[in-house]
């Protein structure tokens, strides 16, 4: 790739690198439980309480009957509690109502092990700058004292070659030099983005890594979710479309790891 289309590049991502952002101060007031009656009602009210001592929030607990609960139901046991943060089981006949009815928060229990479950956090990160204000409060929020939280940033190859093409590079662009340049100017704006997120941290009594990928994020989320407690994730679009979102179905590819759904 010709250095004069390299320098060109790297002009743009820099006039394109947003400042440091701020993290915001998430509060939880109350938590809405919502039950099944099954295997994981336990750990359920468990991390319900831990949540609840450590923000001072209050707790609503409610036991569906679920095969015979209707989503409007199920809207109006959340329209008149008006938690902060729900917390649910998976599997739960109702999950996918659950995840369309309210833009909340929403912490579903997918195993029994939960002493942990706020000890290592992996929070994937959108790229636009208001979600991940969001992603980045949350995760910070929730981290016990000594835990790690992961901020992972997936760049997809095909977006690679949507940028290549907008800002009409030289077609060398994919050789590998190339791919090399283009990858290093994209982590160098989202590492501007974490920036904020990072300093804020500083003093916090756990530890913050970046984590910028490129790749399928169906390969790669699995594999760095593996060792998570928790996995964050939220989708672009509204909680209306959250069932057609990336988010859901990144949900589906990670089976065993607790996820809080935004």
């Amino acid at each position: 790739m010709k250095e004069r289309d390299l320098d060109e590049f790297a002009s743009v991502f820099r006039r394109a690198v947003i400042p440091a952002i701020e993290v915001e101060k998430i509060r939880v007031d109350s938590i809405l439980l919502l039950l099944d009656g099954g295997p994981l009602t336990e750990p359920c009210t468990l991390a319900a309480q831990r949540l609840a001592a450590r923000f001072g929030a209050s707790v609503a607990s409610h036991t569906l009957d679920t095969p015979q609960t209707p989503a409007a139901e199920l809207q109006g046991v959340i329209d008149a509690e008006e938690p902060s943060l729900i917390i649910a089981p998976e599997p739960f006949e109702l999950v996918d109502a659950l995840l369309i009815a309210t833009p909340l928060p929403t912490l579903l229990i997918r195993k029994p092990e939960v002493d942990s479950i706020f000890t290592r956090i992996v929070a994937k990160i959108p790229g636009g700058r208001h979600d991940l204000i969001e992603q980045f409060s949350i995760a910070f929020a929730l981290c016990r004292p000594g835990g790690h939280v992961r901020l992972l940033h997936i760049m997809e190859e095909q977006r690679l070659a949507e940028l290549a093409d907008i800002l009409e590079l030289a077609p060398s662009i994919d050789t590998e030099a190339g791919q090399e340049e283009l990858i290093a100017a994209a982590k160098t704006r989202m590492d501007h983005l974490l920036r904020g997120a990072v300093r804020t941290a500083k003093d916090a009594e756990f530890t913050v890594e970046a984590d910028l990928r490129v790749g399928d994020p169906f390969t790669i989320v699995p594999e760095v979710a593996g060792d998570a407690s928790l996995l964050i994730l939220g989708s672009q679009a509204s909680h209306t479309d959250f069932l057609e979102s990336r988010a859901y179905a990144l949900m589906k590819a990670t089976p065993g790891v607790h996820v809080l759904a935004l």
